[in-house]
């Protein structure tokens, strides 16, 4: 009989593991009474071993049941992911490594035990070995995407973006929608280091390589203007800002400071206002009233900032747009200090409030990623549009 008494947490992960249990006698059902039974006997005292925390002594039974019958590595393989799903991948691997060895091991199960076995390195944390056995399965299966995914996590961990791109190309061909946008973001790293290293040859070649993977990079977008900005060529700056609103018009909130540093660098504010008016006449859930707000004061001055934010603000309504209405509104000496409380107040709540949303998982941020740090997923962070606190008036 089972000793309950000695059922930890642990042990109750283990009922999936008897459904594979269940299954597998199942299987058996057709052979001869004497081979069923013998094999009931040894998965039930297996399973006895592991409700009692008997690991060492429940692998040697299993062990010795897959020599019998290679049909049961169901059973290694469900108690390994369940070790790995706890933690203990010291046993996983301990489960993984006893099977690869094993001389009657049929070729068939080879790669799947290898694929297991890197999860479990994976899961430790020894990127290394992990590298060497996908790299093996890819040997004997070349078209393994599980292989290839992985090692694409190894490498963008270890941000050696030339091997990812070599492994990402061959699943390109495969799904150019999916993999194309994550070739080019990695490209935009390497352009990004280019630019560090003061190699404008080669962020030039790699941006270029970004967008014939990724036609809709807004990065490789990004980082053209940036280099064109750097040159002083405000107007080229500009086109490739300005096209950034055909490849994804979420982003053009990200580039309306350097926008108006280019325009104003080319003491042409006037034509910048005429653009924001026809851009937010095209998108209206796109926010643009802080930075109009600041081009109108430069150019017709505070009244007309002042006014045209009032109006702004009564149709949506936001944290941005108040904090700056603020600091034109009050000016009258006895209400100096309210209105410096209520800026402070106003500017914590803007902090506490998530600016970006990645529109893959749903995770929240203040800050700006191109990899999503909760799903891993690259350019899908996108500022909140029109996601602004709801307010009945001013």
């Amino acid at each position: 009989m089972f000793d309950f008494t000695r059922i930890s947490i642990w042990s109750l992960a283990i009922f999936p593991l008897l459904i594979v249990v269940l299954w597998l006698l199942f299987r058996h059902k057709q052979k001869n009474s004497k081979q069923q039974s013998n094999l009931s006997s040894d998965y039930f005292k297996g399973l006895n071993y592991l409700l009692n925390d008997e690991q060492g002594k429940a692998l040697d039974v299993f062990v010795k049941l897959v020599e019998t019958d290679w049909d049961t590595i169901d059973t290694h393989f469900a108690l390994g992911k369940i070790y790995r799903k706890n933690g203990e991948m010291d046993k996983a691997i301990k489960i993984h490594q006893g099977l690869i060895g094993r001389p009657s091991l049929p070729e068939k199960y080879r790669s799947k035990i290898l694929l297991e076995l890197g999860f479990d390195y994976l899961g430790a944390g020894w990127f290394d070995r992990a590298e060497g056995l996908f790299k093996e399965v890819l040997i004997e299966d070349k078209q393994s995407k599980v292989a290839r995914q992985n090692l694409i996590l190894i490498y963008q961990q270890e941000k050696d973006w030339y091997k990812a791109i070599d492994i990402a190309v061959e699943l390109y061909k495969v799904n150019a929608s999916v993999k194309g946008p994550m070739i080019a973001q990695y490209y935009c790293e390497l352009a990004e280091m280019a630019r560090t290293k003061g190699d404008i040859k080669q962020l030039l070649n790699n941006t270029e390589k970004a967008l014939s993977y990724d036609s809709n990079c807004v990065r490789a977008s990004i980082l053209l203007a940036e280099q064109s900005q750097r040159e002083g060529k405000y107007r080229a700056a500009i086109n490739y800002f300005a096209g950034i609103e055909n490849q994804d018009v979420e982003s053009m909130t990200l580039i309306m400071d350097a926008m108006l540093i280019c325009y104003t660098q080319l003491s042409a504010l006037n034509e910048f206002y005429t653009y924001l008016l026809a851009l937010e006449q095209r998108h209206e859930k796109l926010f643009l009233q802080t930075v109009i707000t600041d081009v109108l004061e430069q150019i017709k001055g505070k009244s007309s900032a002042v006014q045209y934010l009032s109006i702004k603000l009564r149709q949506q309504p936001s944290l941005e747009g108040m904090q700056k209405l603020l600091s034109y509104k009050f000016t009258d000496i006895n209400t100096q200090t309210l209105c410096d409380d209520m800026k402070g107040a106003l500017g914590s709540m803007q902090k506490e409030r998530m600016a970006f949303r990645c529109r893959q998982c749903g995770f929240n941020t203040n800050t700006h990623y191109w990899l999503c740090p909760s799903c891993s997923h690259w350019g899908k962070i996108k500022p909140l549009l029109g996601d602004t606190c709801k307010m009945s008036n001013i």
